[in-house]
């Protein structure tokens, strides 16, 4: 991959799971949201429900509004998980508090016996660090209200990571306030 290449020139997915809980060795991903983008538009979307194999826990339902009759007749994880990293094919993933979500999508290749990816990624937290010192909150949604960035519905995967696409493109005009910027200067 070339880092001196125009950030307007390169492929990105921005990517977003809901889970049945913060722990990848135990919970599972029960939604999918991807939002392919190249400069500033929209070229594809990824939005998948999930069977996690078990209940999905009240607290975990209450954050996501995803119920067990929605993921009743679903695919199961390592279903969707093929289809997922062929969404992502060589982009750049760019995802808010990427170690999470990078996570689950490890233990879920896992499952389904599959091998790591090897795409580069960028950090939205690590980004927005840079380019919003100072803010009070790095969580996805306060930055989106604070920076005025169009908003969906919180804590549902396609929504997340299209919030998450506004957010990455709205870091890079702040960075590159001298002239265009290059993939180099946002790799997190």
């Amino acid at each position: 991959m070339d880092t001196g290449q125009s950030v307007a020139e390169v492929t990105f997915t921005a990517f977003d799971f809901e889970t049945t809980g913060l722990y990848p060795a135990t919970d599972k991903i029960i939604e999918f949201g991807a939002v392919r983008f190249k400069a500033g538009e929209i070229i594809g979307t990824f939005d998948a429900l999930a069977n996690p194999g078990r209940a999905i826990p009240a607290q975990a339902g209450a954050v996501s509004g995803i119920s067990d009759d929605m993921v009743a007749s679903q695919p199961a994880v390592a279903e969707v998980v093929p289809k997922f990293v062929e969404f992502l094919s060589d982009t750049v993933l760019v995802a808010h508090n990427a170690a999470f979500d990078l996570g689950f999508l490890r233990a879920a290749l896992q499952e389904a016996g599959r091998g790591d990816i090897r795409n580069s990624i960028i950090d939205t937290v690590v980004l927005a660090q840079r380019a919003f010192p100072r803010q009070k909150s790095y969580g996805l949604q306060n930055l989106v209200e604070s920076l005025g960035l169009a908003r969906g519905t919180a804590h549902r995967g396609l929504d997340d990571a299209v919030m998450c696409m506004r957010l990455f493109q709205a870091c890079v005009e702040a960075l590159s306030f001298m002239g265009e910027i290059t993939l180099g200067e946002v790799l997190t």
